[in-house]
């Protein structure tokens, strides 16, 4: 765990650039995850491929209702499953220590909001954008257009800080800023370089060769245990020491690896089918537990 940078909570940085700024937009530079590095002043969160945690990243300042934050994903890693998880925190950054995960360590602890993005979108070179609406509630807008919003209750009259997980197979994140319509004209954070995805800033990293070490040998672990598995009754528990119950496809779609892990402790449902489930069910497909609504959002 690393200990939050203090940060003045509430407070705007001022730029001189005019009403139309909204000011100066970038990660913070002390309340960071600890494997994660920034770069391009402050622009750039590169979280290092050891581990698929430790990458929580948060803005250096707080941000207006409907005020869109910006990131492209530049580069991913493979080996791990998951991906980007973004979302508000009403805490200023300071204030407790940095998890090594915003779902469900920071989640789980009121003045918290994120949301997965679905690993098909988490591509490097794939742009996601995503802000807090009148409501209160967490919107996202992923790479292909759509746009989902997350039923939340974010107190809007405090101070909001944005809050993005460089998780799993999300290696490197560029902050491209932020900007607010308004009646009569577009406000922005103050104008940075333009840095275009090339094939060196956007692609895939590779894995180090202890981690592949390591995951072909909880492969070869994970194929005994379900050796023995298949050894035992049908009517005894297939729950793996974990309390978790794992499936090897998707109940779904029966076509992609169940690899998300509902909240119920089922991992029964790919990454795509996960966001389906939530918005039109709300249910576990397994045992019929009440997850967290997700709605598809249309609206701006």
């Amino acid at each position: 765990m690393v200990k939050m940078g203090l940060n003045s909570e509430g407070s705007q940085l001022s730029c001189g650039c005019g009403s139309s700024c909204l000011g100066p937009m970038t990660f913070h530079s002390e309340a960071k995850g600890q494997l994660v590095t920034l770069s391009e002043d402050g622009r750039r969160a590169t979280r290092d491929t050891s581990s698929f945690r430790h990458g929580l990243i948060f803005s250096s300042r707080p941000l207006r209702v409907q005020e869109k934050v910006c990131v492209r994903i530049e580069r991913c890693v493979m080996g791990w499953h998951g991906a980007l998880r973004v979302g508000f925190t009403s805490v200023a950054p300071g204030s407790r220590a940095v998890p090594s995960l915003a779902i469900p360590e920071l989640t789980d602890f009121p003045g918290y909001w994120a949301i997965p993005v679905p690993e098909q979108q988490c591509l490097p070179g794939s742009e996601v954008i995503f802000w807090i609406g009148p409501s209160g509630s967490l919107h996202v807008q992923t790479a292909d257009g759509q746009r989902h919003r997350m039923k939340t209750r974010v107190d809007k009259h405090k101070p909001i800080w944005a809050m993005i997980d460089v998780y799993g197979q999300t290696n490197t994140v560029l902050l491209l800023g932020s900007m607010k319509k308004c009646f009569f004209s577009t406000r922005r954070s103050c104008p940075v370089p333009t840095v275009e995805p090339t094939e060196e800033t956007c692609g895939y990293s590779n894995v180090p060769i202890e981690i592949l070490e390591r995951m072909m040998n909880q492969n070869s672990l994970e194929e005994q245990e379900n050796r023995k598995n298949d050894n035992l009754s049908c009517c005894q528990s297939n729950r793996k020491s974990t309390g978790y119950e794992s499936m090897e496809e998707c109940v779904v779609c029966y076509s992609d690896i169940a690899d998300v892990m509902l909240t119920c402790g089922h991992r029964c449902v790919c990454s795509h089918c996960a966001w389906r489930v939530l918005s039109e069910f709300g249910t576990c497909p397994l045992c019929r537990y009440r997850l967290r609504p997700i709605d598809s959002d249309d609206c701006t």
